[in-house]
């Protein structure tokens, strides 16, 4: 994923990079956040800053079993962002599946409203939804 950003002639100008985030209780169950070690390892490959401030602030159920429009109602207002480091910057999203992309969209919504200029985002899969 690191060698893809520095490939593109868009990706590699990004300001910062972020994840998409596990609830705190998922991740405690969980005991790692495969989005958080993904964006890591890409920050440090790719010498674009890595910010942890997107937080999941709803427990949302499991995505696997809804259909779109119950995925889209699933992560709505799921997210929140220390306004603090996203203002004018161009920000590489990640995370470790894309389906629908609601989860995605969501996350790129809460981050244009905190002021990032532009959302890209970047996926370890992409499964059909």
């Amino acid at each position: 994923m690191a060698g893809l950003v520095l490939s593109d002639h868009i990706l590699a100008t990004a300001d910062v990079i972020t994840s998409v985030p596990l609830h705190w209780w998922k991740r405690l169950r969980r005991g790692y956040d495969q989005a958080s070690l993904l964006a890591r390892i890409m920050s440090q490959e790719t010498s674009i800053a890595q910010h942890s401030k997107l937080k999941r602030i709803k427990n949302t159920r499991s995505q696997t079993r809804l259909d779109e429009t119950r995925r889209q109602q699933n992560v709505r207002n799921a997210f929140t962002v220390n306004r603090d480091g996203f203002e004018n910057k161009r920000v590489i999203l990640v995370d470790d599946v894309l389906t629908t992309g609601a989860t995605m969209n969501e996350c790129a919504r809460v981050l244009k409203e905190a002021g990032a200029t532009a959302v890209y985002s970047c996926v370890a899969a992409i499964t059909p939804g």
